[in-house]
């Protein structure tokens, strides 16, 4: 489908247009936008030039493949809209080639099972991340899933009747998988007091409002943060993969943190952090122990070395 003349005003409230729809995409389409808005494209030809500029290399680092095809589909979702808004919305030939266009673009193939080590964060970004997000929610929320290496699902899905006191300055949590799986974490006493003491959850225990949080919404809030810190997207299973990858690092027994991930397998959770290294003294840290220290031990350049570019594994 051919696109003509120079992006003008009306081009230029288009691409506001596209960025203000409140969606799941949301966060991917500012960089679309962007894109095409700094290098005056039009918005077909800037959908072709934005998929090849993703599979390149970026200071020094590359996307992964799950965030690649993640930030694709953003940026098809505002072509389609676009198209869908136009004068030509009834022309069947155009809208079979702009689809032709659409798919020529292949998403990347991921493989389901082993976690790449750019999707695991290092200690010092973990820290960071931590001490530098602003909301007292969104913090505490980042370090539960940090500590645990729970899905986001399963951390907003938490009831205050799964909580029963444990012995030892440790508190036992329910947790309710996939499949209606059950398995049972175990969590800091002190740390499961500041989330109840945050959040006031009488149903949940994190709340507001007395409603559940949104699971797009925390995500997203946790992307802005790392952005803003890091430099960089972090997803909720980049954490959960960073606790498990840690874990194993520091020795502990593969069938333990396959247990502790709900994996139906200890075969399945060896072959997902194999090339994750084995164990290691080097950034193998306990991470019940990222609250030690503050912002200037986050921000010590001596700390364990940062992962690489940014972007959530498939598995």
């Amino acid at each position: 489908m051919k696109e003509s003349g120079m992006p003008g005003s009306r081009h230029e409230a288009l691409l506001a247009e596209l960025e203000g729809i409140r969606d799941v995409y949301r966060l991917d389409v500012r960089q679309f936008v962007s894109f095409v808005r700094e290098r005056k494209l039009l918005i077909v030809e800037g959908f072709r030039q934005y998929a090849r500029w993703l599979d390149e290399e970026h200071s020094g680092k590359r996307y992964s493949p799950a965030t690649i095809n993640r930030k694709l589909a953003a940026a098809r979702s505002r072509v389609r809209y676009a198209f869908k808004h136009s004068s030509f919305a009834d022309d069947l030939q155009r809208r079979y080639r702009l689809e032709e266009i659409l798919k020529s673009v292949k998403l990347k193939k991921i493989d389901p099972l082993v976690v790449s080590p750019s999707s695991v964060l290092g200690i010092s970004e973990v820290r960071r991340l931590v001490w530098h997000t602003k909301s007292p929610a969104i913090r505490l929320m980042t370090m539960f899933l940090v500590r645990t290496g729970v899905h986001i699902s399963e951390m907003l899905h938490l009831r205050v009747a799964d909580v029963t006191p444990g012995s030892g300055g440790l508190t036992e949590l329910l947790i309710r998988g996939k499949g209606g799986r059950q398995r049972t974490i175990k969590v800091k006493s002190d740390f499961l007091k500041q989330i109840q003491e945050c959040f006031g959850g009488r149903k949940l225990l994190f709340e507001h409002d007395g409603r559940g949080y949104s699971r797009i919404s925390v995500a997203n809030r946790i992307r802005l943060e790392s952005m803003r810190i890091l430099g960089k997207e972090v997803s909720p299973r980049q954490l959960r993969h960073t606790w498990a990858a840690m874990q194993i690092k520091k020795g502990r027994s593969v069938t333990q943190v396959a247990a502790a991930l709900g994996h139906a397998s200890a075969g399945r959770t060896a072959q997902m952090y194999s090339a994750n290294g084995t164990a290691s003294t080097d950034g193998a840290l306990d991470l019940e122990e990222v609250e030690r220290g503050g912002p200037t031990e986050a921000s010590d350049p001596g700390a364990s070395p940062e992962a690489g570019p940014g972007g959530g594994a498939s598995a």
